[in-house]
């Protein structure tokens, strides 16, 4: 291997995901000399990230493509160890290489799925009904372009990897000055009647999709997050048209119950604060943190 504008180029492919934040500004025209290992910054504002939570975990693993007139690649496997740096799970003489000096527009996703070098498409077999398993359907997509001459493909800046889900949080509780025992909401069934659990998401653009019917009363299978009485859902789904959710309490044998109608949009969260109270269900603002748009809603409910 040879030296190319200072950078030290690897006896293999090795791509490298440390979250910092580089650019393409200065590319410079450039004679081909041979086959380039490709390197890939991305990130958040510094922070490594990765879809349900904070951070990269072990065997994480995206799926990288590109295109060109000579530099052409599909869906190539690079694994972290949690670190947020990825190599390409072949090792360091196999993977990407940049092939001739013209510019390449990469794309990746997450989660890994299908078989290397082969375009995963389109992924249609996945449900969201067990949210104990978001690490499988919390998709990002991110996209770049970049050349020879700076061979560092960065997913930065606008290029960040994005959620393509969309991502729906209830906190419930209770009080005492509402007619139950503090603790009460701990002890509660919930679930939610009007959410589409089916859906593609397209490997090639990140196109999240929902299909199929909507379920009746669906008990969520989140795992929830108790503290200071009140209980936590963290839900993900696919985007779909604004629906019309039924949110359903049952506490002391008794059933409570209010519509909500969040915007299940790609890149949104929503999030509801929601009392229960002896005379009805009590739906506060919602907020949106790290996803997209904000969103808010409000209203009563009453008891069945």
């Amino acid at each position: 291997m040879k030296q190319l504008r200072n950078y030290s180029l690897l006896a293999g492919t090795m791509l490298t995901l440390a979250l910092t934040s580089c650019g393409n500004d200065g590319i410079e025209a450039q004679v081909y000399d041979g086959p380039v290992a490709a390197q890939v910054t991305a990130g958040i504002n510094g922070v490594l990230t990765r879809a349900m939570d904070a951070s990269w975990e072990n065997n994480d693993a995206i799926g990288i493509s590109c295109s060109s007139t000579n530099t052409n690649y599909a869906n190539m496997r690079y694994v972290t160890t949690g670190d947020g740096t990825f190599t390409h799970e072949g090792g360091t003489k196999s993977g990407i290489f940049f092939q001739g000096t013209e510019e390449v527009t990469f794309s990746a996703y997450y989660p890994f799925s299908g078989t290397e070098k082969k375009s995963a498409g389109i992924i249609s077999d996945v449900t969201t009904e067990n949210q104990t398993q978001q690490k499988d359907f919390d998709y990002l997509y991110a996209t770049t372009k970049t050349t020879y001459a700076s061979p560092t493909i960065s997913f930065t800046g606008a290029s960040i990897f994005k959620h393509k889900m969309s991502r729906l949080i209830l906190k419930i509780t209770t009080s005492a000055t509402d007619g139950f025992e503090v603790g009460d909401v701990l002890n509660g069934t919930y679930s939610i009647s009007g959410i589409k659990h089916s859906g593609t998401f397209g490997t090639a653009d990140g196109t999240a999709t929902a299909t199929g019917s909507a379920t009746d009363d669906w008990t969520i299978t989140a795992t929830a997050q108790d503290a200071n009485s009140q209980r936590t859902y963290s839900m993900i789904f696919y985007p779909q048209d604004q629906p019309t959710l039924t949110f359903k309490a049952v506490i002391g044998g008794q059933t409570y119950a209010k519509d909500i109608t969040p915007t299940l949009a790609a890149s949104t969260s929503n999030t509801y604060t929601i009392t229960v109270k002896k005379t009805g269900l009590v739906v506060n603002s919602s907020t949106i943190e790290g996803w997209g748009e904000e969103h808010n809603e409000s209203g009563d409910a009453t008891m069945q």
